[in-house]
């Protein structure tokens, strides 16, 4: 699933191209999504208008327009492509829109899984995913968040995947962050002291910048793409991530993977306590 660093870097390679365009048509097939496409609802509301910004918010996606906004998540394997309106529709495109000058946005989703729906702006605020979203562990205050959430007797990966405690981090980068941190996946939330919680934060953060400085991370299967179709290459720094029987690179022992609440956890059992 694309996680912060890839979401940002659709947006980064998108807004110039989407910011500021009229969309002259809209293209929408009525597919079942995580929360689906009405296709009337798409051509009345969106064609004609203007997009005037392109914000990221956690996993989500929402371009504003003069009279309503989109919101976008990706899902599993979803993209957002720009292409021009006489290339081949690439299969599993559920949505067009066609821009003033001749390019399109087209978002692609294989599993469906992800979202695209329509909303006035006065609904943003109020939409269930975005209302219950944690703040973002870039811009806002990772460590005060980690602190709240650390009463939980859950294991401190699970509490990293909480998008109620932190917008926007999944699986890979909380994996990588704990190595950072020298902290278990599996160690409970609440038996980590204050100033591991502070390293563990500032992990966060150092690994999401890190990532978006790559591009995002592409694996192996080439699933992620920014708008442009090009993948990310934080793969080749990843520590612990996909990285089960190789050796640790701070001491020398095999990686291990454990399934965690359906996940898989990848750390090192000597670096991380």
């Amino acid at each position: 699933m694309p996680e912060l660093p890839e979401v940002e870097t659709v947006r980064r390679s998108l807004e110039p191209h989407l910011v500021g365009r009229r969309v002259v048509a809209v293209e929408a097939r009525p597919v079942r999504l995580r929360e689906g496409i009405e296709p009337a609802d798409w051509r009345a509301r969106i064609e004609g208008t203007r997009f005037t910004a392109l914000e990221r918010r956690g996993k989500y996606l929402i371009a504003h327009g003069e009279r309503a906004a989109a919101l976008f998540h990706l899902g599993m394997s979803g993209r957002l492509v720009l292409a021009r309106s006489q290339e081949p529709f690439a299969p599993h495109t559920h949505l067009v829109l066609r821009l003033e000058g001749g390019l399109e946005v087209r978002f692609i989703d294989p599993r469906r899984f992800g979202v695209a729906v329509v909303l006035e702006p006065g609904a943003l605020a109020a939409h269930p995913s975005l209302a219950r979203l944690g703040p973002d562990p870039v811009r806002g205050d990772a460590e005060g968040a980690l602190t709240a959430a650390a009463r939980s007797r859950s294991p401190i990966r699970s509490v990293l995947l909480d998008q109620r405690v932190l917008a926007g981090l999944g699986n890979i980068y909380a994996n990588e962050a704990l190595a950072l941190a020298g902290i278990s996946p599996l160690r409970r939330a609440d038996a980590i002291a204050p100033r591991r919680l502070a390293a563990l934060a500032a992990a966060v953060r150092q690994v999401l910048t890190a990532a978006l400085d790559a591009g995002g991370t592409t694996l192996r299967d080439g699933g992620f793409v920014n708008a442009a179709g090009d993948g990310g290459y934080f793969a080749v720094k990843l520590a612990v991530y996909g990285r089960e029987g190789q050796p640790c690179a701070g001491c020398g022992g095999a990686i291990v993977r454990r399934v965690l609440a359906g996940r898989s956890a990848f750390y090192c059992p000597r670096c991380q306590r």
